[in-house]
Parts: structure tokens; C-alpha cells; sequence
């Protein structure tokens, strides 16, 4: 019997109770991980030619291989630290309120791997994904056969090429396409979009992009394109300044962008919690304006629809059980500043019982430091991955506050529940990975639909 994480039946949803089966189960899924660094992620792979430029010329070779199909799709990219997910699916919300067909591919996933592809909002159904990787497979060996020196596609790398086909079958006329790490290197950075997107700079994946916001500024900055239009987030002063003049020295037309008022979040229905997804939305809006001046036919009476209608899970998402949880995938110093902020405005400043678990390739003192203040009691746990950090040393991080430290996430999740009293809540954080374990333990589905 499936438990809620407190020992209780996991409630079920109806039609769209969606359950995949653990990764790796299927011929083709199998083949597709096959071409990622199990401690590193689908971003790596051993077998690959490891300098940064040929994950563009890949990724680029495998698209020409399959019939460029990027060439047939108006492209967003959305580069960024905090709030890419967030700001990729609230545009192709409100692209489809406004009748356009778009597709929309992010990462990671919390529960399936096809949650990383969706058109219309809707995930990628399993027999399409097998299809999709059925048809990259030929293009995969034509690639060896023709640039040997390039190594092994990725995982992400093939992905990105399945996904853009995916979008091109279906009809789609937008691809919004989210940034796997940097911008400059990214295989995503392989298509020409014609409008570019960058949410917020904050500090993540040092050891690849730099340990300032400048360095970090600069390789986000890879993603502009000359004479296109840049949307860029209110950034902080140093990292601000080097986009603006990585935008005039390729002549993008960079218009940055102001989050939206509280009053106008009210007034539109933003359903998405958290005064940053104001911010997030604003750059929504915008590169939709941005997408109109390229033909796409974005209607303003839209955005009310296009911003109420969004589910977008593990980001501030609170489950109404008892006690009630948060869940959300804060794992860097911005993201946790902007949860701590959220949970403050969200529940009265009460502090809540926070569950965390991270990767031991992210600055956990600096997600402390955020998440500190906001913590009633703390259980340190790990997430279910290679790349778990030992819970025993975030928990050490802590001071003054009740501290324990456990092995696996349903342990955690069941003290810290026992623990809890009336009026209290959980908080659920420092990985998508962790908050995508919790949504099982918990009970709930797959989103197989981001709006109805």
C-alpha cells in the first residue's frame, strides 16, 4: 500500500492521478540515460569530447541531422539562475490563452522524465517519447560516422534534439525552451531564438560558470542574438552591467523588465505564490510582447487567463494536508532568500518545520544562511541520488534551532509530522529531486496538464 509519508493511504486524484514507473524501465529510456554521468547528471557523459564548444556543435549536428527542426519553430530561450522553470512555463501559458500552439521544455522533472517536455501544457505521452528516441537513434550513429573527434551526444544534448522534434510534429509554432546550465555552452544555445530570456543572476554551478556574478553575468549573456530582443529581469548592479554590454556588443535590443505590482498580480489572478513570481511573470509578459513583433499572435486580454490558469509544481507549492506542506526546490542563496521571503508573507511570519535535503555540488551554507531564520526545527536529509550530500553535514550548518539528521526523506518527513503541532507546516526544500521524492511519498500524481 502506498503511504502519504505519514504511514496514512496516499489519496488518489481521479483521471489524472498519473504514476510513472521508476526511470529506466523502458527499452528506450534505457538507450536515452544511457548517455548521462550517473553522479553528475544527464549533462554529462564520459564517452563525450569534454570541450564546452562541442556541446553546441552536437547538439547542433543532431538538430541538421533530424531536418533542423528549430528552424521551423519561432524559439524563447530563457537563460537565468532563479526562476527559469517558472518563467518558461508561465510564457507558454500565456501563449496558449492567447491560441498559440507552443511547446514548452524544461528541467529537471520531479516525478517522470517526460515532465521535461510538454505541448500545449501537456506532457509527452510515453509512446511519443519512445517514438521521439526511436527517431534520433540513426542520427546518433550518422554523427559518429561524420565527426568522430565530437565523442558521445549527452543525454541532454539528445533530449534537446528529441524535444525540438517533438514540437516541430506536433505543429507547434513557439518552442519556450529553458536553459540547462550557463547559456554560452548550453546545448540549448545551439538553436537561434529569436527572443532571448534572462530571470534573475544569483550564485549556482560555480565551479562551471564562475564564482562571481559577473563571470556567472557574462556566460548567461551567451544566449543573446544580434538584432534580437533581450528580456532581462531586474538583475543585480554587477551582473546588469555586464549584460548591457554584452547586449550592445552584439546588438540585441535588451529591455529590462520591472516585476509586476502586487496590485496588478491581484487584478490578473497570478496563481503562482511568492512575490517573485511577479517578477517572473513581468518577463512572462513581456518576451510574449517580444514574440508579437516576430508575427506570433499574442493578445492582450490573455493575460489574465494565461496567468490564473498555471499549475506549475514543486515551485511554492503548498499541499493542503495536515499539517500542511510546502514544497518547493529553493537550492541556491537567491532561491532560499526568495522561499524564506514567500513563507513569511504566505503564513503570517510563522516559522515553519523544514525538511532539507541538497546535492553536495551546491552552496549549502549559503542555502543555510537563507533558510535559517525561517526554521522552527530542522530535519537534514538527503535526496535519492549519487549526488546527495550527507545530511549529517548540513545539519551541522544549523545553530540554535532543534537539529536531526536522517538517511532517506520518508524517515524525515514522518519524525518531523510527528513532531509537528496544531497550526504548524512543513516546509520541503534544497532540491527538485528531494521535493519530486516528497510528491510520491505524498501521493501526488505526475502533472500531466499544466492548465485545463
Amino acid at each position: 500500500m502506498r503511504c502519504d509519508g505519514y504511514g496514512r493511504p496516499a489519496r488518489r486524484t481521479g483521471a489524472e492521478h498519473v504514476h510513472d514507473p521508476p526511470l529506466a524501465t523502458s527499452p528506450g529510456l534505457d538507450w536515452l540515460l544511457g548517455f548521462s554521468d550517473a553522479a553528475r547528471g544527464v549533462g554529462w557523459n564520459a564517452r563525450s569530447n569534454p570541450s564546452l564548444e562541442w556541446n553546441l556543435r552536437r547538439t547542433r549536428v543532431l538538430l541538421d541531422l533530424l531536418g533542423a527542426p528549430d528552424r521551423r519553430l519561432a524559439i524563447v530561450l530563457v537563460a537565468g539562475t532563479k526562476g527559469k522553470g517558472s518563467t518558461a512555463a508561465l510564457l507558454a501559458s500565456l501563449l496558449a490563452a492567447s491560441g498559440v500552439r507552443a511547446g514548452l521544455y524544461t528541467k529537471p522533472h520531479l516525478q517522470s522524465y517526460r515532465e521535461r517536455i510538454r505541448v500545449d501544457g501537456e506532457v509527452i505521452s510515453t509512446a511519443d517519447l519512445e517514438s521521439a528516441i526511436v527517431g534520433v537513434r540513426p542520427q546518433v550513429r550518422a554523427m559518429r560516422r561524420l565527426i568522430p573527434a565530437a565523442g558521445e551526444p549527452t543525454t541532454f544534448e539528445l533530449t534537446t534534439a528529441l524535444a525540438l522534434g517533438h514540437f516541430a510534429a506536433s505543429a507547434c509554432t513557439v518552442a519556450v525552451v529553458e536553459v540547462g546550465l550557463g547559456g554560452r555552452f548550453d546545448a540549448t544555445n545551439a538553436t537561434d531564438p529569436h527572443v532571448s530570456v534572462i530571470t534573475p543572476i544569483s550564485h549556482d554551478h560555480m565551479r562551471e560558470l564562475g564564482s562571481t556574478l559577473r563571470l556567472i553575468a557574462s556566460e548567461k549573456a551567451g544566449v543573446l542574438r544580434p538584432g534580437r530582443i533581450a528580456i532581462v529581469a531586474l538583475q543585480d548592479t554587477a551582473a546588469a552591467a555586464v549584460l548591457s554590454k554584452a547586449a550592445k556588443s552584439v546588438a540585441a535590443v535588451l529591455r529590462e523588465i520591472s516585476p509586476l505590482s502586487a496590485e496588478a498580480a491581484t487584478r490578473y489572478g497570478l496563481a503562482l505564490r511568492g512575490a517573485y513570481q511577479r517578477q517572473n511573470a513581468a518577463v512572462a509578459i513581456a518576451a510574449s510582447r517580444a514574440l508579437a513583433e516576430h508575427g506570433v499572435p499574442f493578445r492582450e486580454r490573455a493575460i489574465a487567463r494565461g496567468l490564473r490558469q498555471l499549475r506549475w509544481p514543486g515551485r511554492f507549492e503548498l499541499v493542503p494536508s495536515r499539517p500542511p506542506i510546502v514544497l518547493d526546490g529553493a537550492h541556491n542563496d537567491g532561491s532560499a532568500l526568495a522561499l524564506a521571503a514567500a513563507i513569511h508573507a504566505e503564513l503570517d511570519g510563522r516559522r515553519v518545520r523544514l525538511v532539507i535535503g541538497m546535492m553536495k555540488d551546491k552552496d549549502a551554507r549559503a542555502v543555510v544562511r537563507g533558510l535559517a531564520p525561517i526554521a522552527l526545527a530542522v530535519y537534514a536529509t538527503r535526496p535519492d541520488s549519487p549526488r546527495a550530500a550527507d545530511p549529517n553535514e548540513i545539519a551541522r550548518l544549523f545553530h540554535h534551532v532543534p537539529v536531526r539528521a536522517f538517511d532517506d526523506l520518508a524517515s524525515a518527513l514522518g519524525a518531523a509530522g510527528a513532531d509537528a503541532r496544531t497550526g504548524e507546516t512543513l516546509c520541503i526544500t534544497g532540491s527538485l529531486a528531494l521535493v519530486g521524492q516528497a510528491r510520491n511519498l505524498l501521493g501526488l500524481p505526475v502533472a500531466a496538464r499544466l492548465w485545463d
